[in-house]
């Protein structure tokens, strides 16, 4: 470390020190137990979901992989799991989990459940990862304050702080159980603001190094890290074009960038290649533009500007010849990767439609304005406010908030996932909206404003009317974001989606059933590492994270033309289906049936058929399909809920109508009459499938016929049965 950065080092520990001991003001006292408050509320209404009846369970698909991950580390140590490669994950490849998993959620679960036990409380790695979500949400609000009182003040802080802990959009993803990358992430992402925004201000290389060790863990830690590292360059770049760029640019961005940028490239999931890819390149790429620009700078101060001109003109076509040869070699040789498809289609989602293997992922859905009002209430009408704000004087922070505001939002509405950036953006946002606004009336009321008309200086402060409509108008704000995120608490006590929600007997109330539960104990119970489970990708992690199953696909699966075949052995005939099926040695197949109660693309795998054909036809390499012999399209070529042809000559039709009792059968014709009024047979079997179904046995079925888990008699099937 050079004297230099060891010298600001030392003087910023010296003025922490010297703070430290400062008397301790009322204010202070009240912002703090504000804080401590809003702590306590934002840990509280993420915790909610620990009251549901039913018991204490990881939500939604990815916790699973990650606590699966996270008991490898705390087992077998960090250096074991990044040469971990796991046979029974991607068969028969095997999938090598040190270089396909962001490591920052399990890691940080694993540091989380030693300190519990330093502290002599007996809890399991499981029931901290379930209560690791609820504490990082909390702690992003902490964290908010301190950026709100870095950009603007401590009431900006304050109320960022309080937005944040009600946010719908922030909740969703830090509930009890959501043990996923985007507690974690969002945590630093506040973080990394902060550190910068101070270090901008101050020059602090402290703020610097934290900053960028902040990006560092966020770039092995979560996805969306390229979205940070891009709003930082864009912030620079923004300030070198109103030329506003100073030698704490440099610093700040320089160097955050840099170190962050270095610890990415220790990362096995990111790896050296990381920076020579398209997203990685450019904010380093803004890092030496700004060296060049600093350069500039100096020199013009030292030398006389006219002189300086002269001298490097001739090196301008030279310089410039350089760069553009430099990039198309780069370019054409392979050396700089394009951005990967997923982060195109955030960019510009019309392309998601060309890509079907990303648009069958509910999460990776445009985001409705509904959706927009759910996740953000009433804090999206101060939006506008606070950006005209923040337009009207453009420093260095007021551009930071705007420039992230925007790109938040539009994010935010390319993909149903990325919601969660627009919630600090929004709560600052909103915030500092109510600041501005209100400051003009607290002066007032504090008899510390005059309004100056025509040269005469008039003392007319507004009266006490005014300044309790306009706090009422406020408070209302407040109380509608407070009556959304209620809304928003309770639908977070509702069944994760491993388990099911299946009608009572008798007409009794939808109960909580727990059909995925026994599926997957069945299959650890009865299965060995030799027999394979193949099921769609969406079920992989379920079984994968709590049985001895061996499986194809699953949610992480980077090999999209495995997934195609999945989807190929399950729509196409039986005798095309078993040669699929031979060539990745499967024995048992996995299929949720849901009782005839799902819908297109939810509840059941008959709702997803159209993702089967669409992957499949797109990238599986076997045989070849056409969604027009499997989908039922109208006369604008849109799809509706129906197939036609080959659908009814499929594996899965047959399977799926096979083991349904004639009663259970019956149930389902009102649900799916489109479907069933298009089937040749009288129940909808295949009748290619007769000669088939021998080789079929339906090994195990839920208690209420929601899982149907078929295994392949392989034994008797004849070498002939199967297409060559």
């Amino acid at each position: 470390m050079s004297p230099i950065i060891l010298d600001r080092l030392m003087n910023d520990l010296r003025e922490r020190y010297s703070a430290a001991t400062t008397t301790i003001s009322r204010e202070m006292v009240f912002c703090y137990t504000a804080l401590i408050f809003i702590f306590v509320l934002a840990f509280i209404v993420r915790i909610l979901a620990m009251l549901r009846p039913y018991e204490i369970i990881l939500a939604a698909n990815d916790p699973f992989s990650q606590l699966r991950a996270a008991q490898y580390i705390e087992t077998n140590g960090l250096a074991a799991f990044f040469s971990w490669v796991d046979p029974q994950t991607w068969y028969p490849e095997g999938r090598y989990w040190g270089q396909s998993q962001y490591i920052g959620t399990p890691l940080s679960a694993v540091i989380l459940h030693q300190l519990v036990l330093l502290l002599g409380i007996p809890a399991s790695l499981e029931f901290v990862a379930y209560l690791q979500p609820p504490l990082f949400g909390a702690l992003t609000c902490v964290a908010i304050y301190f950026l709100g009182k870095e950009i603007a003040n401590k009431k900006v802080g304050l109320l960022a702080a309080l937005f944040l802990s009600v946010s719908a959009g922030h909740l969703q993803r830090t509930i009890a159980g959501f043990f996923d990358n985007e507690a974690f992430g969002i945590l630093l992402l506040v973080l990394i603001l902060y550190f910068y925004a101070r270090a901008l201000r101050t020059g602090s290389a402290s703020m610097t190094v934290f900053a960028g060790i902040s990006l560092g863990i966020l770039s092995g830690s979560w996805g969306a890290s390229t979205y940070i590292f891009s709003l930082l360059a864009l912030h620079a770049f923004v300030l070198i074009l109103m030329r506003k760029d100073s030698d704490r640019l440099l610093l700040a961005y320089g160097g955050s960038i840099t170190i962050g940028s270095f610890i990415m490239t220790l990362i096995p999931r990111n790896g050296p290649g990381s920076i020579l890819s398209t997203d990685g390149l450019v904010p380093l790429g803004v890092v030496a533009l700004l060296i060049l620009v600093t350069l500039y700078r100096n020199i013009t101060a030292i030398y006389d500007l006219t002189d300086v001109k002269v001298r490097i003109r001739p090196y301008f076509p030279i310089i410039g010849l350089g760069i553009v040869i430099g990039i198309a070699v780069l370019l054409l040789s392979g050396v700089v990767t394009n951005i990967s498809s997923k982060f195109i289609t955030v960019l510009f989602p019309f392309f998601r439609d060309e890509t079907p293997i990303l648009k069958s992922v509910s999460e990776h859905q445009l985001v409705s304005w509904a959706g927009f009002f759910r996740n953000n209430g009433i804090l999206l009408f101060l939006l506008p406010l606070a950006m005209y704000y923040l337009y009207e004087k453009p420093t260095e922070r007021n551009l930071l908030l705007l420039i992230f505001g925007f790109t938040a939002i539009y994010f935010a509405g390319s993909m149903v996932r990325l919601a969660l950036i627009l919630a600090p953006a929004a709560a600052l946002l909103a915030a500092k909206a109510i600041d501005q606004t209100l400051l003009p009336f607290v002066l007032t009321f504090q008899e510390r404003f005059a309004l100056s008309r025509r040269k005469t200086r008039l003392v007319q402060p507004m009266s006490n009317e005014h300044t309790a409509i306009a706090f009422s108008f406020i408070g209302l704000f407040l109380l509608f974001s407070v009556l959304n995120a209620t809304q928003a608490a309770i639908d977070s006590t509702q069944a994760p989606s491993i388990l099911t929600i299946v009608p009572g007997s008798g007409g009794q109330s939808l109960i909580i059933g727990n059909d995925w539960q026994e599926a997957i104990g069945w299959l650890d119970y009865h299965t060995t590492v030799n027999d394979v489970t193949a099921s769609w990708w969406d079920y992989g992690y379920w079984i994968s994270g709590n049985s001895n199953a061996t499986i194809l696909v699953d949610n992480a699966t980077i090999n999209s033309t495995k997934i195609g075949n999945v989807g190929c052995m399950l729509v196409l005939n039986p005798r095309q289906s078993l040669k699929i099926a031979k060539l990745y040695d499967v024995t048992y197949i996995a299929l949720l049936v849901s009782d005839g109660y799902g819908t297109y693309g939810l509840d059941s795998d008959l709702g997803k058929v159209p993702w089967f054909v669409r992957i499949g036809e797109q990238s599986g390499n076997i045989f070849q399909i056409d969604q027009d012999d499997y989908l039922e399209f109208d006369s604008r070529g849109q799809y509706i809920t129906g197939y036609v042809d080959k659908f009814y000559d499929s594996v899965f039709w047959a399977l799926f109508t096979a083991g349904v009792s004639e009663e259970a059968y019956s149930s389902r014709i009102t649900q799916y009459s489109p479907i069933i009024d298009n089937a040749p047979a009288a129940r909808g079997f295949s009748p290619e499938y007769a000669e088939y179904a021998n080789y079929y046995e339906l090994a195990y079925k839920t208690a209420h016929d929601w899982i149907y888990i078929y295994k392949i008699l392989w034994d008797v099937i004849p070498p002939g049965a199967i297409a060559p």
